[in-house]
């Protein structure tokens, strides 16, 4: 198989798992409070890369990176950005807002890392961040907003944005680093219990959606946003986030028989062009 038909591969499968992500910690937050989701979750995946790694004879440490490097990469990119994306909706913030918070992260990216600005390049990203606007503009105020909720969900967008940027340094196997990375996030979950509760339902509701998000997006689909992340540039690698509500759109209509909206369908349209026009080769770059 050739490199451009795996990038390909893996960047379908990756937009599709992760766009399953939001359908399943719904279920999940049915049944149980965040913190032991987000545990459960990440032991499972910790589990799972260990054993993958005993099986194949791999280290499961980091060898060529600085542990310290890879510890705060992890601290920033899995700890803060799950944890305060999900404090965010619990203090208020609606889900279409913390979304149109988050979709700027492309274009936070794109002007922190590139040195030579292409027009073509920032206005599909712009045009993908209108896109995500009118897709969730019903939810944008659904809710009294607080000014805690706000915060975290700057936080989550500034610790996703340095996070992926770091994570881009990194050469290593994925599945080497991501154990160290995972259990500096547990570490963190596990300080907030006494503020945040240990409540779930022992159940198939709580059990399902957690062992999904354990091994099908924190492992899978997360190795397939590091192996991206090492094989293209890192602005166009973030941009496929704003396919994720697409994705996350149809499943809610598939699952739940959500409907469709004039502006939902406006909102996708604008998205795929955008994204187009990131991806879009261009022989010359204007700066």
């Amino acid at each position: 198989m050739n490199t451009q038909l795996a990038n390909r591969l893996s960047t379908v499968s990756f937009v599709g798992l992760w766009g399953s992500a939001a359908i399943f910690s719904k279920w999940g937050l049915e049944h149980g409070e965040v913190v032991p989701l987000l545990i459960f979750r990440y032991l499972i995946a910790i589990i799972a890369l260990i054993a993958f790694c005993i099986y194949k004879k791999q280290h499961f440490f980091p060898q060529n990176t600085s542990w310290r490097y890879v510890a705060l990469t992890g601290f920033l990119l899995i700890g803060c950005y799950s944890l305060f994306y999900f404090f965010a909706l619990q203090y208020g913030i609606s889900p279409g807002l913390l979304a149109t918070i988050l979709a700027l992260q492309p274009i936070l990216t794109f002007f922190i890392t590139e040195k030579h600005f292409s027009k073509i390049k920032l206005f599909g990203l712009l045009l993908s961040f209108l896109g995500i606007i009118c897709l969730v503009y019903t939810s944008l105020f659904v809710k009294q907003l607080s000014l805690l909720s706000i915060t975290f969900a700057l936080i989550c967008l500034v610790a996703i944005t340095i996070g992926a940027i770091m994570q881009r340094k990194i050469k290593e196997n994925p599945v080497q680093i991501m154990p160290l990375q995972y259990s500096i996030a547990l570490i963190g979950f596990a300080l907030v219990i006494p503020l945040q509760g240990f409540n779930f339902d022992m159940n198939f509701g709580f059990w399902m959606p957690t062992i999904w998000l354990g091994l099908v997006i924190s492992v899978v689909a997360q190795l397939l946003f590091y192996y991206l992340l090492q094989s293209g540039n890192v602005v166009n690698v973030t941009s496929l986030f704003y396919l994720v509500p697409v994705v996350t759109l149809i499943l809610d209509y598939i699952i739940f028989s959500s409907s469709l909206s004039g502006f939902d369908y406006v909102g996708i349209c604008a998205i795929l062009a955008g994204v187009y026009l990131v991806y879009r080769p261009t022989k010359n770059t204007v700066s």
